[in-house]
């Protein structure tokens, strides 16, 4: 990825959007990697589910939130460059995987491709099915930043089903080369499946071009839509093969006809979809969505490669590793610093106003386009005082 050549986002103009995110009030949030904060816009929207759910009881279902459940998948779809009719919704990573998971019977193509650094999730879905015949591999990482595509040309034969990984790694920002990938992977016979939580929201991100199979992503972190909603794309082509043996009754081609005896799924990817979704996940979601996009994916990957980069030069100053790609083209939203103490750090910066996190060894910032470099250099300047020798 290059940066942008677009008009950028201003500091004016991040200022303007920060004002929207009452979290500011107490606090300078630079978590949106862990949990994207609510604008004023959600918090509204979540406020309107509230009023027709009180207003009109079950008849909601069908007059309001059907309707709202498919302008999320609209609005995804948009996101990742997708048919809507391409899109559905699940409750987690986690369910979109095991849906996902269950298309295959893993017996002539057993083993599954992940990476050593993809979010653990990925890989449980298919440990959890060794006892079932499934056979896990990792491309494995010599600096625990990125995978190199030569770690995958040695595990992905013919013998594997799927390679499924990270669009851009949760622990690192590392943004890996998912069209290459996917040659890769489709050259031996098997199917992609991206996780795109760090990814969507962050940067742009086109399907087709990437050439994926199956992309799965959600509105908790960098969508700004809170927990509960995520999403799976399936690649036209494959819907009428798959059928997932994990479903639910929202999968059905006519779920309302309640045919007990009989089950046909739904001719799009609603067939990977299970059960009730979350619909005040779905409001809310769609506001932070609508926000994303208002923006433009093109301008916030421009700021925040700024902030970052930011973030990486004051670091180098200070001394302190830095675990995340410094090319800023390699980079999505997370910058990792290995610091003495992280996890004190970060509950000492919460009692001077700052809001990041950690994970084990490291320090994890993740600015979003409303950050300010304000907020940058503020940070930056506590973890100096807090690394201060005692």
């Amino acid at each position: 990825m290059t940066e942008t050549a677009i008009r950028p986002i201003s500091e004016e103009e991040a200022a303007a959007y920060r004002s929207e995110f009452r979290i500011f009030d107490h606090t300078v949030y630079l978590n949106s990697c862990s949990l994207g904060p609510p604008s004023r816009r959600a918090e509204a929207a979540l406020l309107q589910y509230q009023e027709d759910w009180s207003a009109r009881g079950a008849p909601a279902w069908w007059q309001l939130w059907m309707p709202k459940l498919d302008e999320a998948k609209q609005r995804f779809a948009r996101l990742i460059g997708a048919q809507p009719h391409e899109v559905t919704v699940s409750h987690s990573i986690s369910s979109a995987l095991s849906t996902i998971a269950s298309c295959f019977s893993y017996d002539d193509r057993p083993a599954v491709v992940c990476a050593e650094l993809d979010f653990p999730t990925i890989a449980y879905q298919w440990l959890a099915r060794q006892r079932s015949g499934a056979e896990v591999r990792f491309a494995r990482s010599d600096d625990q930043i990125r995978v190199p595509l030569e770690a995958y040309q040695e595990a992905v034969d013919e013998s594997v089903e799927l390679v499924a990984t990270s669009h851009a790694f949760y622990a690192t920002g590392a943004i890996q080369p998912i069209r290459e990938i996917s040659d890769l992977a489709h050259e031996s016979g098997a199917k992609v499946l991206v996780d795109g939580y760090h990814s969507v929201g962050v940067f742009p991100v086109d399907v087709k071009a990437l050439g994926v199979d199956f992309y799965v992503g959600g509105v908790l972190k960098w969508l700004l839509g809170g927990p509960g909603l995520t999403f799976i794309y399936v690649r036209a082509e494959l819907l009428a093969e798959l059928r997932p043996s994990a479903t639910g009754w929202f999968a059905s081609r006519d779920q309302f006809a309640f045919d007990t005896l009989n089950f046909e799924p739904a001719t799009t990817a609603d067939r990977f979809e299970m059960g009730t979704p979350s619909v005040p996940t779905a409001y809310s979601g769609v506001a932070g969505m609508d926000m994303i996009l208002e923006v433009s994916p093109e301008r916030i990957y421009g700021r925040i490669q700024s902030l970052t980069d930011r973030v990486i030069q004051l670091a180098r100053g200070s001394g302190y590793q830095i675990v995340s790609p410094e090319d800023a083209g390699e980079r999505g939203g997370v910058v990792m610093l290995r610091l003495e103490r992280p996890n004190e750090t970060v509950e000492d910066l919460k009692t001077r106003g700052f809001t990041v996190d950690y994970r084990p060894g490291l320090l994890r910032i993740s600015p979003h386009f409303f950050n300010t470099e304000e907020d940058v250099d503020g940070l930056m300047a506590e973890i100096d005082r807090i690394q201060a020798p005692r």
